[in-house]
């Protein structure tokens, strides 16, 4: 088996590599050990990864895991350990880009809807940097700025777009942004019971405790993330002019074009 796509930029893949034990690792939890710089994986049936010094990872592959599935987790987990371990935040959302090119970041947990909506911006012609995992970064003046990962988007099983009952897939590739793009907005995507949307603006301390509330598997964050890093782009991002908003849609109904009616208008300010 090998893996010919690049993981991340810049780093290294190895697959069907003996992947060492962590077995002394400091930081622990389900399925997962790590230790400064180092990140180890496991995931039943499909394989062991091991993601280090934020340029490597060793993949081991189950007997009889595929090569697609061996990729896409390598794209999850551990992909967010090599930024991490290169001093980079990421956080748990899409980006897509605006028709002027600046990055709308779509965060929030598994489910939210955070790919449903991105898919539906895509299809109004908006670019597409990521999907569910945003590595965020300082440009030149210290403004943060989204970085592009690959040109896929994975939706919950389930998720039929009723304007487009056939499931016809937008061009990924063509959407595609290729270089940082700086953040304009960040929605918080969630749920909730009550049928109307609600848009919720977030301010003052709490714009800052947002983007630990938004971070991609936070207890990983703490293990692999220096503390001077995070409070760096969090501070960034928390004291600068761009929105943070709660966008909180109902469960039961289909909402993906009245949240992307509401994102765009924003956009367009």
């Amino acid at each position: 088996m090998s893996i010919d796509s690049v993981v991340i930029d810049g780093a290294i893949v190895r697959c069907r590599a003996p992947v060492r034990d962590l077995a002394d690792a400091p930081h622990s939890g389900v399925l997962w050990r790590a230790s400064r710089g180092a990140l180890l994986l496991d995931v039943p049936g499909v394989a062991r990864y091991l993601a280090r010094d934020g340029n490597l990872v060793e993949i081991d592959p189950c007997d009889g895991a595929g090569a697609g599935e061996v990729e896409r987790f390598a794209r999850m987990t551990p992909a967010a350990a090599l930024y991490l371990q290169r001093g980079v935040p990421v956080l748990h959302a899409a980006v897509a880009a605006d028709p002027a090119g600046r990055a709308v970041m779509l965060a929030g947990d598994s489910g939210s809807g955070k790919s449903v909506l991105l898919t539906a911006l895509i299809r109004r012609g908006w670019g597409l940097l990521t999907d569910d995992l945003a590595p965020v970064m300082l440009d030149d003046e210290q403004g943060p700025v989204a970085v592009p990962t690959w040109p896929e988007v994975s939706q919950w099983p389930g998720c039929t777009d009723p304007v487009d009952p056939g499931g016809r897939s937008p061009d990924l590739v063509g959407a595609f942004v290729r270089e940082p793009r700086p953040i304009s907005a960040i929605w918080w995507l969630d749920l909730h019971g009550f049928d109307p949307v609600e848009v919720r603006d977030v301010e003052g301390i709490a714009r800052f405790d947002a983007l630990g509330m938004i971070g991609y598997n936070g207890l990983i964050a703490s293990a692999l993330l220096d503390r001077a890093s995070y409070l760096r782009v969090a501070g960034a991002v928390a004291g600068s002019g761009l929105p943070i908003r709660r966008l909180i849609r109902p469960r039961g109904r289909w909402t993906a074009g009245e949240l992307a009616d509401i994102v765009e208008a924003a956009a367009r300010g």
